[in-house]
């Protein structure tokens, strides 16, 4: 088989993943403790033996690019190995951002016609999973396929989040629709595409010339259904879009339970292990008289007091009398003496001063962002300072960079933010 080239669409925004990807592209956004989302997908083609892969960057880049640096954590080193950041080109008109999924790889052709491949693997770099491809291309390969891509049933009443797929009996795809609560089908586009290579680069430059959406989704899948050999490859573990505040949460609370599917101590998912905020830090502490149950504690912490349910990143550091549920707290948090946390989101260097509580109250909606925090979880962004004795209540917002003085008072309803700017 000649070379396969890998390419990771790891650009988007992620705006329904709030405050956490303000600042961030969504795939460096930090999961499980120690990684971060794009972990999953670059383990997964590193085990797959794919030697060459895009990596196609867009929106606020440097802490993605930072850490996947050359690719070296993920074995793409050496004459036969690359591992490349391919951010997008400045252009003479009046944008230099890609214009969707689709134009995104049309902008990259070159950097996959340096390569002898007949097939290209596009792939998301915002989802949690564990998959070694190679037996979804020996498929593609024995259907004779224009495109595979891998599908998995999912509840009615998820569907609305996904590209849906109607399907024969030899499991060609006959059907397709993006993202409807009616769709016809319930199985669902994982963003995992199989591309015979000749056939991708015709399909690219014919939708570059006409005026469409240049989405993966919206315009190349349906015409190649329409026009060429589309399959389905039935996929089956565990698998997570992690593009909503409640999912990423879910996600991380899955990875506490030993019947979710997802190991991460099996998958031997690797990350970039000496980042800024992870290298050189000690071992975990524990006080005499701490507590912790079913949690993920990792290097640099310092737990005083009671952690359940919880994923902690590097050095956070949790105080006597404090007590921490149902949470996901981000690298060098600091939780004051005798604070309470249920079920909260805090992101990288947030302060929260003694006696406060967060996470209780009524499960009042988000005012502002209703569709965004309304399952009961709190959001704190990066670098924010609680002062001591303050209460807040559920789906709650406080953007980065919060201080003391933006609280108006001791106490913040259930569904309110508090904005720096």
């Amino acid at each position: 088989m000649s070379d396969i080239v890998a390419m990771i669409l790891a650009g988007g925004q992620g705006s329904r993943l709030s405050i956490l990807s303000k600042k961030r592209a969504k795939p460096a956004v930090p999961f499980g403790g120690i990684y971060r989302i794009i972990d999953f997908t670059l383990s997964n083609v590193m085990v797959s033996e794919i030697r060459y892969v895009g990596i196609l960057t867009q929106y606020n880049p440097y802490s993605l690019t930072d850490h996947i640096r050359g690719g070296e954590y993920w074995g793409f080193t050496g004459r036969r190995h690359l591992a490349k950041i391919l951010p997008p080109f400045t252009g003479e008109e009046e944008s230099d951002w890609y214009l969707g999924t689709a134009d995104a790889i049309y902008q990259n052709l070159d950097f996959i016609e340096r390569f002898d491949c007949e097939i290209v693997v596009v792939l998301s770099g915002d989802h949690i999973y564990n998959m070694d491809y190679t037996p979804m291309i020996e498929y593609h390969l024995e259907k004779n396929a224009d495109l595979t891509i891998a599908g998995k049933r999912v509840h009615y009443e998820e569907i609305s989040r996904f590209g849906t797929m109607e399907t024969d009996d030899d499991n060609r795809i006959i059907g397709f629709e993006e993202k409807k609560p009616n769709a016809k089908s319930n199985i669902a586009s994982l963003g995992i595409y199989i591309f015979n290579k000749e056939v991708l680069v015709q399909r690219l430059i014919e939708d570059s010339e006409q005026d469409t959406e240049h989405d993966f989704g919206k315009n190349i899948i349906p015409n190649m259904i329409k026009n060429d050999g589309v399959y389905c490859f039935f996929f089956d573990d565990y698998w997570m879009d992690v593009g909503t505040v409640h999912s990423y949460w879910e996600a991380n609370m899955a990875t506490l339970n030993p019947n979710s599917g997802i190991d991460l101590f099996k998958w031997n998912t690797r990350t970039n292990p000496v980042g800024t905020e992870t290298g050189d830090k000690e071992p975990a502490k524990f006080g005499s008289h701490s507590v912790v149950k079913n949690s993920i504690i990792t290097y640099g912490c310092k737990i005083y007091g009671e952690v359940k349910n919880c994923v902690l990143s590097p050095g956070v550091v949790v105080c006597k009398g404090a007590k921490v549920e149902d949470s996901v707290i981000m690298h060098d948090s600091f939780i004051s003496e005798n604070v309470y946390i249920k079920k909260s989101i805090l992101d990288k260097n947030v302060f929260i001063g003694k006696n406060s509580v967060i996470g209780i109250g009524e499960d009042t909606p988000n005012k502002k962002y209703p569709n965004l925090l309304n399952t009961g979880i709190t959001l704190i962004g990066k670098g924010a300072s609680i002062p001591e004795n303050i209460t807040i209540g559920k789906n709650c917002l406080i953007y980065p960079d919060v201080m003391k003085q933006f609280f108006q008072s001791n106490e913040l309803s259930s569904g309110e933010c508090i904005n720096s700017l």
